[in-house]
């Protein structure tokens, strides 16, 4: 695949401006003995794709104009199946679920309609809306939304159905039963949603909001789509029949939902983004029907490819054997997941080991990112150290000054004795909390590899946790995890201005990991610019300090592996996508 470039704002402004069978032997002396083999059908480039240049745009338009109308695609009447290791929640609203649920978006991606869209590029371009933009002051989104656009019941996508799905999602009183972090942050800065024109739908904040776009795009970590209007903003037994008998505006309608088991669906003719609307590119699907299966364990994913039941699976870089020796290969995601381990709530208690910076800063020099790199995720067309938080290349504000700490263990040592820790005495337990992860390869085995490390070469006694991720983030809102690492999977992102925002720059926030003024305070002077050039410099320096900080533990991002069976002639999935994406791009043989 070729390298991308994202653009950084691509906004204009009115007025001017459990890896089950993936087992891994952790040894004192860190002995990891994975068989990998070398080379694929479809590889990532080794080196990092190129970081965006500050400053460079490109602005949507209200019709997408198209040389010449591409060639009808013949649709093949066969089925897609593909097996996913999360469903997270199953519900379709995306109000009802926090953080950024990967398991969800491998659904809610298959059948919701966005506001904004993307390409291969992770640029932001116009979908449902044709056009969109941000006033002067900073405060009022503006989103004209494109006619002839239908849900999968046939009925037109009005502006009335965009201003409910954006009032029920954001509005002023949508923290009062939202989950998603995304929306309770931008709910509290919400002064109202409106009709503002004839086929217009305004936001208005009380102070910038500036990445409201990306939240609502295709492009942002959770699937904000649009909805037909309820009666009520929120009402419970409402939301429950629409999960019964979810709508959306996608590229194909749900027509069977098993839950724990199977989502069956079929393709939507009539899916917008197609040339007869005016785009250059047609999206809608190629085949006809898709069987979506819930497997947890990535052995029965595996098998499934090796017999023709399956024809996509996320995989392990250990399975590329096997998927190649049943006629598979594999498919890599570029920046698909980063790991990104969080130490909770050290502001929090003085007592806590963590509350010293050196001990967090000894915590990253203490992890042998080589070792993660080659030994236990099979090399760099897998594994790049690099990156920092959710930050990656591709992000907005970058710099090769955010790349993992170097591993250096007598310094660890140091930091720890002179914060009367040394070899470990007094510390107490290290608790690292972690879950089987679908869409990071590994996650539970990086925990585990991390706390022998720990073991090693600091004498802390480090033990690892799993369980499930809804239940632990519902742990980490609850505060219960203070003083613990939150060791999880993230999206790497374009624009990260709002997985910042929430972690370090609301003093309010129920997840936020610091307490420190001046941090807050230069959060606030990235949120609060406007100009794409000088945000971009004061997002770089911003991370900088925070790194410093050392809250978060830096190790990597990786470049998802996707098995994919014979059946498949042609998939090119898009960058920094943790879940299936790309799937008009998906041909059958």
């Amino acid at each position: 695949m070729a390298k991308f470039q994202p653009t950084a704002y691509p906004f204009r402004i009115f007025g001017g401006y459990t890896v089950a069978t993936m087992i891994v032997t952790i040894l004192l002396g860190l002995t990891l003995v994975l068989a990998v083999a070398c080379g694929s059908a479809a590889e990532p480039t080794a080196e990092p794709t190129s970081a965006p240049v500050a400053g460079e745009t490109s602005q949507p338009t209200s019709t997408p104009q198209m040389a010449a109308p591409p060639a009808e695609v013949e649709v093949n009447p066969g089925k897609l199946n593909i097996m996913v290791g999360e469903f997270a929640s199953e519900r379709f609203d995306s109000s009802y679920f926090g953080g950024a649920q990967s398991g969800a978006n491998n659904y809610l991606r298959v059948m919701g309609g966005f506001l904004v869209a993307d390409n291969e590029r992770k640029e932001m371009v116009p979908g449902i809306a044709e056009d969109w933009g941000l006033s002067e002051d900073g405060l009022t989104w503006t989103f004209t939304i494109r006619e002839g656009v239908k849900f999968h019941n046939g009925s037109d996508v009005t502006q009335e159905d965009v201003l409910w799905t954006l009032q029920h999602t954001f509005g002023p009183d949508a923290e009062e039963y939202a989950q998603s972090s995304s929306s309770i942050r931008t709910s509290r800065a919400m002064d109202r949603i409106e009709l503002s024109g004839p086929a217009e739908v305004s936001m208005i904040t009380t102070e910038p909001v500036i990445e409201i776009d990306n939240i609502v795009s295709e492009s942002g970590s959770t699937s904000f789509h649009i909805m037909p209007a309820r009666d009520e903003l929120f009402d419970e037994d409402a939301a429950t029949a629409y999960d019964n008998d979810p709508i959306g505006a996608g590229p194909m309608r749900l027509v069977e939902h098993v839950p724990a088991s199977v989502m069956k669906f079929e393709r939507f003719d009539d899916f917008y983004y197609q040339p007869t609307n005016g785009f250059a590119e047609d999206k809608r699907v190629n085949f006809q029907s898709l069987d979506l299966f819930l497997v947890p364990e990535e052995a029965t994913r595996v098998a499934a490819l090796r017999s023709g039941e399956a024809d996509i699976v996320p995989a392990s870089i250990a399975a590329k054997e096997q998927i190649e020796a049943g006629g598979g290969r594999l498919v890599f995601g570029q920046e698909g997941a980063i790991v990104e381990p969080k130490i909770l709530g050290c502001w929090t208690d003085d007592s806590f080991p963590c509350a010293d910076k050196r001990v967090r800063q000894a915590l990253n020099y203490a992890l042998d990112k080589d070792v993660f790199q080659n030994q236990l995720f099979g090399g760099p067309e897998v594994f790049q150290i690099k990156g920092w938080f959710t930050i990656t290349p591709n992000t907005i504000g970058y710099t090769s000054e955010l790349d993992p700490w170097p591993f250096d263990p007598d310094k660890a040592r140091q930091l720890m004795a002179d914060a009367g820790y040394p070899d470990g005495q007094g510390f107490g337990k290290l608790i690292i909390n972690t879950w089987p992860s679908t869409a990071l390869p590994l996650q539970v085995e990086s925990a585990q590899l991390a706390a022998e490390m720990y073991r090693r070469e600091l004498g802390i006694d480090a033990e690892v946790r799993t369980g499930d991720s809804q239940g632990m983030q519902n742990q980490e809102r609850a505060s219960a995890l203070n003083g613990q690492i939150f060791w999880q999977d993230g999206a790497a992102r374009v624009d990260a201005t709002g997985k910042v925002k929430n972690a370090y720059t609301l003093s309010d926030s129920n997840i936020r990991i610091h307490d420190s003024p001046e941090l807050f305070r230069m959060g606030e002077e990235v949120v609060q610019t406007l100009d794409p050039d000088a945000r971009a410099q004061a997002s770089k320096e911003f991370y900088i300090a925070l790194k410093e900080e050392a809250h978060q533990i830096s190790v990597g991002y990786v470049n998802i592996p996707w098995g994919v069976g014979p059946r498949v002639e042609t998939w090119e999935p898009y960058p920094l996508s943790l879940w299936i994406s790309a799937l008009h791009t998906i041909t059958l043989k």
